[in-house]
């Protein structure tokens, strides 16, 4: 195989965060309720929340960097490999980031 092929990569760390929390459950809670009335609802009176999508989620998680490197297309079989060995030789791991996430990868050649 010709080419080459573009992995599109994140670096995951120990104490990286993700949750989905339903939209009624955060309506649910006294402080935001009151951050939203008070952000959007100053000066009235009586106000109540409510979602016409209660199932709608919110997904709270770890901002994370998407890195990109290319490797050729014969060497596919090997791209977590690869992946991660990118990531050392440009000093991406830091304490207790020590694996890789693959998001995407494209042919490009």
């Amino acid at each position: 195989m010709e080419g080459q092929v573009e992995v599109h990569f994140t670096v995951l760390c120990d104490n990286d965060f993700y949750k989905n929390i339903k939209l009624d459950e955060l309506l649910q809670s006294e402080k935001v309720m009151k951050a939203i009335k008070s952000e959007y609802g100053q000066g009235a009176r009586n106000l109540t929340l409510s979602t016409s999508q209660p199932e709608t989620s919110i997904t709270l998680g770890s901002e994370k960097k998407v890195h990109t490197h290319i490797i050729d297309k014969k060497d596919i079989q090997d791209i977590i490999e690869l992946t991660e060995e990118y990531a050392r030789t440009q000093k991406l791991f830091k304490a207790h980031c020590n694996s890789i996430e693959l998001i995407n990868f494209t042919t490009i050649t």
